[in-house]
C-alpha cells in the first residue's frame, strides 16, 4: 500500500495515480504504444476534464437546467426554424416585413404539440403516447376502415383514382410542409400552440358515442365549463369539431396522437347518415342545411387526407345531397332543400362541394353554374364587388367576403378586378370595424389570405395575435377553448355556442396550411375551370344516375 501524505486531496492522489500510469506505459513495448509525453499530455487532459466536471458538481442544482438550456433544439422553441426561409415569391421573410413571421421565443415555452408526430421521425420522441385504434379485439368496437356497410356504402359510380396533384390542396397539414408554410404564410409558434390547446379542449369534449354536442357541458371530464345554452345539432357539433382536427394533419388511418378520436367522430357521421346523403339528425330548422354542408365537407376532406375507400361512397353520396337540394331556378340553398337561397348558407354548401373536388370527387357542371347564377344575383352593384344576403337586400361585408372567397373557389383570378376592388373594401371595413365576429374573420381571413397583398400583411397580425389573447389560458375545463362572451361577446357565437366559437377560431388560425395557398397549386383554376375541363366531362358525375 502507498504510504499518503495525511492531508492529500482527491486532486493530488488522482495526479499521482496518473503518473504511475504514465511511467507504466514508458516500460511498455507495444505497437499501441505512445511517446510518453503524448501520453503525458492526454492524460493531463483528462484530468483537467474530470475536474472541471467536479467544480461544475460543486455548484449545486443549477448544473442540470444549465445542460439542457446548452442542449435545447431551437425546432422546438420556435416551430418555424424547422426550415429555412424562401425568398423568391416570400414576402414574409424579406426584412422589410412588419410582421416578420418567424420568432424565437425565450424562455423557451413548453413545446408544442405538433400534428401527426410520425411524420418527424427525428421529434418522435417528444411526443406523447399515441393512441392506436381499438380493434375488434378489444370489446367488439368497429374501427372505420373495417366498415363494411353493406351494399349501399358499397354501391355507386366508380371514380378515377385520387392523384397527387388533385389532393396538393391537403398535403400542407402535416409534418415539415406545415411547419415550412407556418413560417412562409405568417404563423407563429404562439399560433400554433394556441391550435394545439384548442384541439386538446375539443377532444375532452367528446361523447361516448363519438360525437359532440354544441351543448356540451355534460361532456366536460372536469368542472364543467360555464354553462350556455345554443342550438342543437350534433351533426353540426361532429362536424365543426372534426374539420380543425383534421386540418391540424390528424387522420383515423395513421397513427397520431388524436387518431381514436376523429375515428370515433367519423364513425358516428357515417353511422346516421341516410340512404339519401343526408347527414342531419335533428328537427328540419334553420341549422338543417348548414348541419348537412358542414358534414359533408367533413367526410369530404377526410376521405382526400386519408384516401380510405369506406369514406368515398359516403362522401360522395353528401355530395349528392346538397347537389340535389339545389334550387334549380336561383343556383342557391337555404334551411331545407329546394329553398330559394340565401349566401349564408350558400357558402357552407360549395365549401363542401370544394373539399369534395379536392378529394377528387367529380361536381356536374349545372350545379357550378347555378352557383355562379346565385352569386350573381346577390351582388349589389353592376361590376359584383359587394354582396347581400339574399337578393334586393343592402350590402353585407360578411356575405361579401364569403361571396368573393367563393368566387375565388370557382375561378376568378388575384387580379380580377371586382375582387381586387370587393377584398379592398372588406379589408377597410375590418380595420375600422371592431366588433367580434369570428364568423366574419373566418371567412374574411382566408379571403385576403389568398390575395397575398399588403391587406393581408397588415390583417393577418391582427386577427392571429387577436384570437391568441382571447383564448381561455387557465386550469379549469375551459382551457384551450374561446369564450363566445369574453373578452367581448361575439355577434353569432352566442347563438352557436362555445363549441362553434372554438372551431371557427382555430380553422383561422389555421389558414397557413390547411389548404396550399390557392393560386400556387393544382387548385389554381378553381371548380369551373375543372368542370369544363374535356376530362371532366367526359368523368361521371356525382349525383346518382
Amino acid at each position: 500500500m502507498d504510504a499518503r501524505p495525511p492531508n492529500e486531496g482527491r486532486p493530488q492522489r488522482l495526479q499521482r495515480w496518473l503518473d504511475r500510469v504514465a511511467r507504466r506505459y514508458e516500460d511498455t513495448d507495444s505497437v499501441y504504444s505512445v511517446p510518453s509525453w503524448g501520453l503525458s499530455l492526454l492524460l493531463h487532459a483528462l484530468l483537467l476534464l474530470i475536474l472541471a466536471l467536479l467544480i461544475r458538481a460543486g455548484q449545486g442544482t443549477s448544473t442540470s437546467k444549465d445542460i439542457q438550456g446548452a442542449i435545447a433544439i431551437p425546432a422546438i422553441g420556435d416551430l418555424s426554424s424547422l426550415v429555412e426561409a424562401e425568398q423568391a415569391g416570400d414576402p414574409f421573410t424579406k426584412e422589410q416585413s412588419p410582421d416578420p413571421p418567424s420568432i424565437g421565443l425565450e424562455p423557451i415555452e413548453p413545446l408544442a404539440q405538433f400534428a401527426a408526430q410520425p411524420m418527424i421521425p427525428t421529434l418522435e420522441r417528444f411526443a406523447p403516447e399515441l393512441a392506436g385504434p381499438r380493434g375488434n379485439e378489444k370489446g367488439g368496437v368497429k374501427i372505420l376502415t373495417d366498415l363494411s356497410g353493406g351494399g349501399a356504402l358499397r354501391g355507386g359510380p366508380q371514380f378515377p383514382s385520387l392523384s397527387a396533384d388533385v389532393s396538393a390542396p391537403f398535403s400542407g397539414r402535416q409534418g415539415l410542409d406545415r411547419a415550412q408554410l407556418v413560417r412562409r404564410e405568417g404563423g407563429t409558434v404562439h399560433s400554433e400552440k394556441a391550435v394545439e390547446e384548442g384541439l386538446a379542449w375539443i377532444v375532452r369534449h367528446q361523447a361516448a358515442d363519438g360525437s359532440w354536442s354544441l351543448n356540451f357541458q355534460d361532456h366536460c371530464q372536469a368542472d364543467p365549463c360555464p354553462p350556455q345554452r345554443a342550438m342543437e345539432s350534433d351533426t353540426a357539433a361532429t362536424g365543426l369539431a372534426l374539420l380543425p382536427l383534421l386540418g391540424a394533419g390528424y387522420i383515423h388511418n395513421v397513427k397520431c396522437r388524436h387518431q381514436d378520436t376523429v375515428r370515433r367522430g367519423l364513425e358516428w357521421l357515417v353511422q346516421h347518415q341516410q340512404p339519401s346523403g343526408d347527414l342531419f339528425t335533428g328537427p328540419p330548422g334553420i341549422a338543417y342545411m348548414y348541419s348537412h354542408a358542414i358534414g359533408a365537407m367533413t367526410l369530404c376532406e377526410a376521405y382526400g387526407l386519408s384516401r380510405d375507400s369506406n369514406l368515398k361512397e359516403p362522401a360522395r353520396r353528401a355530395l349528392a345531397f346538397i347537389i340535389d337540394s339545389q334550387n334549380t331556378q336561383t343556383g342557391g340553398w337555404r334551411y331545407a332543400p329546394g329553398q330559394a337561397g340565401d349566401t349564408s348558407v350558400f357558402g357552407w354548401q360549395i365549401f363542401a362541394l370544394r373539399s369534395g373536388h379536392l378529394a377528387g370527387l367529380t361536381i356536374p357542371r349545372t350545379t357550378l353554374k347555378g352557383c355562379s347564377d346565385w352569386l350573381n344575383s346577390a351582388a349589389t352593384d353592376s361590376k359584383k364587388i359587394l354582396y347581400a344576403y339574399q337578393p334586393g337586400q343592402d350590402v353585407s361585408p360578411v356575405m361579401t367576403a364569403e361571396a368573393l372567397l367563393a368566387r375565388q373557389l370557382l375561378g376568378w383570378p388575384r387580379n380580377h378586378p371586382s375582387l381586387v376592388k370587393g377584398a379592398g373594401r372588406i379589408a377597410a371595413h375590418l380595420e375600422s370595424n371592431k366588433d367580434r365576429n369570428i364568423y366574419y374573420w373566418y371567412y374574411a381571413t382566408q379571403l385576403l389570405h389568398n390575395m397575398k397583398n399588403k391587406d393581408w400583411e397588415k390583417w393577418n397580425p391582427e386577427v392571429r395575435e387577436g384570437l391568441i389573447r382571447a383564448q381561455v389560458k387557465d386550469q379549469t375545463c375551459a382551457n384551450g377553448s374561446w369564450d363566445p362572451f369574453s373578452p367581448a361577446q361575439d355577434r353569432w357565437g352566442v347563438t352557436a355556442g362555445r363549441l362553434f366559437q372554438t372551431s371557427l377560431s382555430i380553422l383561422t388560425l389555421e389558414v397557413y396550411y390547411r389548404y396550399l395557398p390557392l393560386y400556387r397549386t393544382a387548385d389554381t383554376e378553381g371548380l369551373e375551370a375543372n368542370a369544363t375541363a374535356p376530362e371532366a366531362k367526359k368523368a361521371q358525375p356525382v349525383r346518382q344516375p
